[in-house]
């Protein structure tokens, strides 16, 4: 078997939500340890609790949350309470054997721990550390709050929707998935950085900054030309067509971009050379950019009468770059994306069972592997493993902790059932609710899919 890429890495992961556990979990997945701590007083209740498999928060609802497990998959898990001097303590130890710490904690809470970077820094001197945060750990608004629609809102929303819907969010916490990218990004430079000089050092990335980091071209356009974008829905600055068009099934959708006059006479040749393709109005670039209204109606009409894979074999056979717009179902059954192995089916417990992960590092690698895909792990699963084998802790010592409520398996406190009420959601029409779902999965991947069937009790003597 290929060696692991990041194999020998250790990482102790403070994140929770998504941002940070976004991060880590591409970390974890090219092969790198990490270490994911909680506490038993305050567990990553934005992901554990919101989303359960078939709705049911089950009797440990806290190990069945459907985000967790999406976003903590190959991590190990143990709880430490860090308000506590024990904890903070066996925390030290573990920063002793371990690269790089990962926290996405406002920037004063770190520090409130006695656990900031100039204190691990005295205990590992080349540890790395790598703080994400939504305005980052300097200047006025440091100490502001941020989730995804204030990183959003930095550029991003305002050039996204149409020109009459207003500022509009990505709909998938895109300034999650662009602060975790940054993180991950961040630490293996850090990493290799370490290896040439073997200096640590701390990470300050900032969510709103990772945001307009994407968004360099529209940022560049003023300065350049002191142009400010406002919404275009799907349409491009310059290319036309460019758009989603509707195909002949509901909700059926194909993306085409033309950027060529070449695109352009094969996407007309593809529509049967249409008498309309020869007008004046379409015979070049800007004529069509300038005519879009008309020339996407005049599309739509061909468009509507296939189903949208069949406009994507026919275009793309005749050089047109289209593609389908895939909903989260069709993705998953996608043969494509099955055939190069982005999903794979993840044993999570025999309440969940098995269900299919992708990948959070879109990329192969030749000469080596990230290995198979590992559930994410219950509350504290690691706890007495990790402590037994990298601190050599006696199991005295371990109970003692257990004990004092350092440590533990379960959530101190109620938890509310955070469901996700489908019935109501899809009668808003926020979500299309599949009953065959779990049917449909096991049959695409070739084995069951969903929690495994309870074996029928044995009948009972009625004369015992």
């Amino acid at each position: 078997m290929p060696r692991l890429l990041l194999e020998g890495v250790r990482v102790l992961d403070l994140t929770m939500a998504y941002a940070g556990p976004i991060g880590t979990r591409i970390l974890a997945d090219m092969g790198a340890e990490v270490i994911k701590v909680e506490s038993i007083q305050r567990i990553d209740m934005p992901t554990r609790v919101i989303s359960y498999p078939e709705n049911e928060p089950g009797e440990e609802p806290w190990n069945r949350g459907g985000y967790f497990h999406r976003l903590n998959v190959n991590k190990y898990g143990i709880t430490l309470d860090l308000t506590n001097p024990k904890g903070v303590e066996v925390f030290k130890r573990l920063v002793k054997v371990s690269d790089v710490v990962a926290e996405n904690y406002s920037p004063r809470t770190m520090k409130n721990f006695g656990l900031d970077y100039e204190v691990l820094k005295t205990i590992k001197p080349d540890i790395i550390m790598v703080s994400m945060s939504g305005f980052g750990h300097t200047g006025p608004l440091r100490d502001y709050a941020a989730y995804v629609p204030v990183m959003e809102a930095a550029g991003l929303a305002s050039i996204t929707g149409f020109p009459d819907s207003g500022p509009m969010g990505c709909g998938t916490g895109y300034g999650d998935w662009a602060l975790g990218m940054a993180g991950a990004a961040a630490v293996l430079i850090a990493l290799h950085y370490r290896y040439r000089t073997g200096k640590g050092q701390h990470i300050d990335v900032a969510g709103r900054e990772a945001i307009i980091s994407h968004i360099g071209e529209a940022v560049m356009d003023y300065t350049m030309n002191g142009r400010v974008w406002r919404p275009i829905g799907n349409r491009h600055p310059s290319m036309a067509p460019h758009g989603c068009y509707r195909c002949k099934e509901e909700e059926q959708y194909i993306t085409i971009a033309v950027a060529t006059e070449e695109q352009w006479q094969g996407l007309c040749q593809a529509m049967g050379n249409p008498a309309w393709t020869r007008e004046e109005r379409f015979s070049n670039a800007l004529s069509r950019w300038q005519h879009q209204d008309e020339l996407d109606s005049l599309i739509k009409g061909w468009t509507s009468q296939h189903d949208h894979y069949e406009v994507m074999h026919i275009l793309q056979q005749a050089g047109v770059p289209a593609g389908p717009v895939l909903n989260p179902k069709e993705v998953l059954l996608e043969p494509h994306l099955r055939d190069r192995g982005f999903w794979q089916l993840v044993e999570q417990g025999p309440e969940i069972g098995k269900r299919p992960q992708p990948m959070q590092m879109p990329a192969k690698f030749s000469q080596s592997s990230g290995g198979p895909l590992r559930a994410a792990p219950r509350l504290g699963e690691h706890t007495e493993q990790i402590l037994e084998e990298l601190l050599g802790m006696s199991r005295e010592e371990i109970t003692a902790l257990e004990e004092e409520k350092v440590i533990g398996h379960a959530p101190l406190f109620r938890l509310p059932w955070r469901g996700l009420k489908l019935s109501a959601m899809a009668e808003a029409r926020v979500m299309k609710l599949d009953p065959n779902y779990l049917e449909e999965l096991s049959s695409a991947y070739g084995e069951p899919v969903g929690p495994v069937a309870k074996a029928p009790p044995d009948s009972l003597d009625p004369d015992q």
